[in-house]
């Protein structure tokens, strides 16, 4: 077999980019290395109605769809226009992405389509395994087959204008199932939150050269944990375009609703349980023991409050915590990316423990009310939440070894830890907190934290090199 025209193990440098790399990124759809970066985004989800008007609608969306190379450009074109205070306004960001059912309504032969054999199945059919809520109490849009995901983002009114001309125009034998709307929501210091008012988007894999030394300047070195992952982290050739340069990312897609008031209640219970045990705990460190971090972007594992100095650091393991006596193991952010835990626990290399990890793209969704200071001031139940993306290069390797055996595995490490209070699924296991941080003779709590959080629809996707579309 012929080497790769790129080699995926290494990461990219914009800098000193070859041929070969440069048709990759203009076979490539943006959002895969590098997310979008936009503020609102619209998410159709398409079925065909038979093959020849889905072939005819993708060939016709073809020319609007964004190249990985011309995403990284505006990019560059936008931190340049910040640093000398020129506004600038990005064009209207538009991908594609297909699900397993979508290929097959579209006659693509079943050698052609991508392998990963979770993606062929498709989300539905893998829930007994990753334990998620039956599919018929889904919201009805997702119930169905979704054959395509078109994502619209940019400027509210870029994004706007782009529905109205999709509601102007007749697309005969395409339905149009339902719209997922999300929006960024961002703290005082301008960094992107999400709906438990915890700071987002951190430890993300970042394959550029360029971007990570942006990160690096940031946030200090990378002595104990580096953002640095090869290509190979999130892309795989695609297997319907001869082209060697073509490749594209499977892309999980999950709408999960986020029950605030529920998560505010339980910070609540868990700061006065911890009081009663005579621990200064208040609720921001009781976020803290589920997060992983302060809302701030404090890693727990790091300092027993918030505030550390800024930039927030993220050079840190939990190697000065095995027992968990500072960050508890069941927390979102070390159930889901260890830094070694399950190195030490297992014996498995440090390699293989990174490979799990996936380039996150999501997206809130739903309104909220600020106050003056720009923080949330409601605590809704129900109608906000998480579009959660996910791009990896094998959804088995990575989001379901992730969510089976790392977010709802209840004994994970060192036994008897709960399941993730964010991203798990089930369970009955209580949760264990230490009334001091990092005080092994301290007292424990054992109280149940799940629930917040909860599976509305969603489907395995893969984002196809341009030339799939052109080959249609």
């Amino acid at each position: 077999m012929a080497p790769p025209v790129v080699d995926l193990s290494k990461t990219l440098a914009l800098a000193t980019i070859t041929a070969d790399e440069r048709a990759l990124l203009a076979q490539l759809q943006g959002n895969l290395l590098k997310g979008h970066g936009r503020p609102r985004a619209a998410h159709l989800l398409l079925r065909f109605g038979h093959a020849q008007a889905g072939r005819d609608f993708l060939r016709a969306l073809r020319p609007r769809l964004s190249r990985a190379d011309t995403q990284l450009a505006d990019a560059q074109r936008v931190r340049a226009a910040r640093e000398t205070g020129t506004a600038l306004q990005t064009p209207l960001f538009v991908s594609c992405l297909l699900s397993a059912s979508g290929y097959r309504a579209l006659q693509v032969p079943r050698e052609r389509w991508p392998s990963d054999p979770a993606f062929v199945e498709g989300l539905k059919d893998r829930q007994p395994m990753l334990r998620d809520p039956d599919h018929a109490g889904w919201e009805p849009a997702w119930r169905d087959e979704v054959h395509a995901l078109v994502q619209l983002a940019g400027e509210a009114p870029q994004v706007e204008a782009a529905l109205a001309d999709w509601t102007a125009v007749s697309h005969e034998g395409v339905e149009l199932l339902g719209i997922e709307h999300a929006r960024s929501w961002r703290n005082g210091r301008g960094e992107g939150i999400e709906h438990f008012g915890f700071v987002s988007g951190r430890s993300q894999p970042l394959m550029i050269e360029e971007d990570i030394a942006r990160d690096a300047l940031r946030g200090g070195g990378s002595q104990r944990w580096s953002p640095r992952f090869a290509l190979s982290q999130v892309l795989v050739r695609d297997a319907a375009v001869d082209d060697p340069a073509a490749h594209g990312s499977y892309v999980v897609y999950r709408k999960l609703e986020q029950n605030v008031q529920a998560f505010q209640q339980a910070e609540a219970a868990l700061a006065r349980g911890l009081r009663k045990l005579g621990a200064a705990a208040d609720v921001a460190l009781a976020g803290a023991m589920l997060v992983g971090r302060f809302a701030d972007g404090t890693p727990l594992a790091m300092q027993g409050h918030a505030g550390l100095e800024e930039p927030v650091a993220n050079d840190f393991d939990y190697a000065a915590d095995p027992q968990g006596l500072r960050c508890p193991f069941h927390a979102h952010i070390r159930k889901t990316n260890p830094r070694g835990d399950t190195v030490r626990e297992f014996g498995i290399a440090p390699a293989a423990e990174r490979a799990r990890l996936m380039a996150r793209r999501s997206m809130p969704y739903g309104e909220r009310r600020l106050d003056a200071q720009g923080r949330f001031s409601d605590a809704p139940s129900h109608g906000v939440g998480l579009l959660f993306m996910a791009c990896q290069a094998s959804i088995v390797e990575q989001f379901e070894f992730s969510q089976a055996n790392w977010a709802n595995d209840e004994g994970f490490v060192l036994g008897h830890t709960g399941i993730d209070p964010l991203a798990g699924q089930g369970g009955a296991v209580k949760h264990r907190h230490h009334a001091g941080w990092g005080d092994a003779q301290a007292p424990t709590l054992s109280q149940r934290m799940s629930g917040f959080v909860t599976l509305m629809g969603g489907e395995y996707f893969f984002a196809p090199s341009l030339g799939f579309f052109e080959g249609l």
